[in-house]
């Protein structure tokens, strides 16, 4: 396993904001420690929400129908209505939002030489100062936070002032009782939740054991927290920290990668660090900013809600190649789980059956608002779905298409047939935009349909078709849907953002170039296609980053990887985690450090970049949607010289596969779950390579550009060399 200690989070001073802290998660809580006068550990729980629906979501106006009228309009009036109804969501009503739980604050005194460590590899946080030091994890099995502390201090819990000020919720008590410190909160309904804390003095240390809990257990929900500290301080400290370590041991086993970058690969490792920490089976996959939520005592940037207009699809597009599968199928299982609110808003707002996500909704899938272009956009459903075809792609589990995927897309694919319109024997939707062009301006609404909107369109009926053949169904009506599509819209060489406008001033979001990537519409396969690669990659340099910002350089570096442009696709990894990454992993969406990457200077965290960054690191290392295994598809010319490799990163199928480059030698590990037949795309120089299995040793030679190869269910070793000389 890769020696993780030389990413590890350190500080030599005191860390002053809460966007810097060392974070720690399990899943489902999370804590951010930083400050010193008093040290502060604020607390985040996934599922702490106030889950009210906004006013305006309950009004009759609140409907497709309503929103495309209003929407079409040239009546100032009408527009003004439109904005009232489906976007002034940030307003008089705080409502529907996360909700952060507070802190705890250790008060030592006054504090010098404060110094920090988070070691990633077993995700324990270190604060040291001349008057002792605390050591804290969140324990990975059983969601309570852990810490020993030696010198003396005081506690405290802090309550965030909007909980009263803004949300209007009762002021609580905080109880100090036989060693537990704890607050109960009630809300304006029935929901209620709270902070407990035990501490129990050891000599001159003192453990700490701590959690969040709410009434969804019971209405003893707080006697059941303690029950649980006192069970778990039972098991003791030292106890609770082997496991704790035990369970990151062999999370960081799953795959791994060296490249010889220390930026690029520092920010890869603390990136797969947040990821396990914010997203966990068994619970919700990670809102906008995980489990850890501004602690700045304000509503929660965005309200803390699910975007599915870019970042929960970002945030779930690593993790299959990087064989973290339970820790990213929480993302699936709760989409399949919310299926029934997804049913009843299309129906209730689209006004079909088969079902629709709303593009900004609350955790139990109810819709937000925001700007109607994108927050009601029905085709943000696809994106979102495409997590379900990706997983059946990535494990060939025939059981979970047929269960999982393919009622998910048919259901999607039934109720975007319910709002396409026949027009000249083509179907278009009413309303059409590309994600986030225009902002929340009229001219946002592109002439249907845009290219966003009609590659998902494409992708979604072409994949239903596909699921139909495989599992024996009649796909007639989706195969129809398909045909009457019109094909990717391309104006001078360029994909364009519709068939009459190009992108034409620099912009953050490339949503028109999703046939490219993720969807792989259009591959980097023949010589027209890779023609339209380059042309509309050059458009996009010659519009220049001024208005990216921090997620624009990951999504940018995956289609330079698709191009094989090592060169460019490195370029803006590394800009990216240059300009765009705080000490601690996190991404700050803006050009925060003054490095001249942006006009935008800001800082607010989101998650979502960090992991499509980590996607565009592995797709130049390893590429399997064309048919074939690609290995070291987009190398840099800086890395050629230097030893590259990886480890058990998954292509199609489940199969498993490392490789290693060393002194002009490729190493290849495949570790197949069957027996099964690949192509190995020809990279090495010669024309044969050496195959080594259980059956022994023999010679493969290529065939057209491509080695085919049968492996046996279990490793195979593949050896190629520069030249034939074997």
């Amino acid at each position: 396993m890769k020696n993780l200690r030389r990413y590890n989070i350190r500080y030599k001073q005191a860390i002053q904001s809460w966007d810097e802290a060392l974070p720690l998660g399990n899943g489902k809580l999370g804590c951010l420690i930083y400050g010193a006068e008093p040290l502060k550990i604020s607390l985040d729980r996934v599922d702490l929400w106030d889950a009210r629906p906004h006013p305006n979501t309950l009004e009759s106006g609140f409907n497709y129908k309503n929103l495309v009228k209003l929407s079409v309009s040239e009546n100032p009036e009408d527009w003004a209505e439109r904005k009232r109804l489906f976007e002034d969501i940030y307003g008089e009503y705080p409502y529907p939002c996360k909700i952060t739980a507070g802190r705890i604050e250790l008060d030592f005194g006054k504090l010098e030489n404060v110094q920090s460590e988070l070691d990633i590899g077993r995700a324990i946080a270190c604060v040291r100062h001349e008057k002792g030091e605390i050591e804290l994890f969140m324990h990975a099995e059983k969601f309570v936070g852990v810490a020993k502390i030696t010198g003396e201090y005081t506690m405290n819990l802090h309550i965030p002032d909007y909980i009263v000020g803004e949300l209007h919720y009762p002021k609580c008590e905080i109880i100090r009782e036989k060693g537990f410190t704890y607050y109960t909160q009630s809300t304006k309904t029935h929901f209620r939740y709270g902070v407990v804390v035990l501490e129990i003095p050891k000599g001159s240390e003192t453990e700490i054991y701590f959690t969040i809990t709410t009434n969804k257990v019971g209405d003893d929900f707080i006697e059941k927290a303690k029950e649980e500290l006192r069970g778990v301080s039972e098991i003791g400290y030292e106890s609770l920290k082997l496991s704790h370590i035990a369970w990151w041991k062999k999370y960081w086993q799953k795959s791994e990668i060296s490249v010889g970058d220390e930026l690029l690969e520092k920010t890869y490792y603390r990136s797969y660090y947040l990821f396990a920490s914010c997203s966990r089976e068994g619970f919700y996959p990670m809102p906008l900013q995980g489990v850890w939520t501004a602690d700045n005592d304000r509503i929660p940037p965005w309200k803390g809600d699910y975007h599915h207009d870019t970042n929960t699809q970002l945030s779930y597009q690593s993790f299959l190649k990087a064989n973290r599968l339970p820790e990213g199928k929480v993302f699936i299982d709760y989409l399949w789980s919310t299926k029934p609110q997804f049913e009843k808003f299309a129906k209730e707002f689209y006004g079909v059956n088969g079902l629709i996500i709303p593009g900004v909704s609350t955790i139990d899938g109810k819709p937000m608002g925001g700007w109607a272009q994108y927050s009601l956009s029905p085709t943000m459903t696809i994106w979102a779905a495409q997590s379900f075809d990706e997983y059946y792609l990535y494990t060939g589990d025939k059981q979970f298409l047929k269960e999982r995927a393919y009622p998910f897309f048919k259901e999607t694919g039934d109720a975007l047939l319910g709002l396409l319109e026949e027009k000249d024997g083509k179907l278009y939707l009413p309303l059409s935009t590309s994600p986030e062009v225009h902002n929340d301006e009229p001219k946002a609404y592109l002439k249907p349909n845009s290219n966003f909107d009609l590659a998902l369109l494409r992708y979604l009926y072409r994949t239903i078709v596909k699921y139909c053949e495989i599992l024996g169904e009649d796909g007639n009506k989706y195969l129809s849907a398909f045909e009457k599509l019109d094909d990717i819209a391309i104006i001078d060489g360029v994909v364009s953002l519709d068939r009459e406008e190009r992108l034409s001033v620099s912009h953050r979001h490339f949503s028109h170039l999703i046939c490219m990537y993720p969807l792989h519409l259009i591959d980097y396969d023949t010589d027209e296609h890779k023609a339209l690669y380059r042309e509309t990659l050059l458009d996009l340099e010659r519009l220049g980053m001024g208005y990216w910002v921090g997620f624009s350089y990951g999504m940018c570096a995956q289609i330079y990887a698709m191009a094989e442009n090592g060169n460019a696709a490195y370029e803006k990894l590394r800009q990216f985690a240059d300009g765009f990454v705080a000490e601690n992993g996190f991404h700050l969406n803006g050009d925060f450090k003054n490095k001249g990457y942006s006009t935008f200077h800001y800082r607010p965290f989101t998650l979502e970049s960090s992991f499509g960054y980590c996607d565009a690191l592995q797709e130049m290392l390893l590429q399997n949607h064309r048919g074939y295994i690609h290995i070291f598809p987009a190398i840099p010319d800086e890395w050629k010289d230097r030893p590259l490799a990886f480890k058990n990163l998954r292509c199609y199928d489940g199969l498993l596969v490392g490789a290693k480059i060393t002194d002009g030698t490729t190493m290849i590990l495949f570790n197949a779950p069957k027996v099964m037949k690949i192509k190995l795309k020809n990279i090495y120089g010669g024309d044969v390579i050496c195959v080594s299995d259980k059956r022994g040793r023999r010679i493969c030679r290529e065939t057209d550009g491509f080695f085919d190869i049968e492996l046996e269910k279990g490793e195979t070793c593949v050896q190629a060399y520069s030249g034939s000389g074997l």
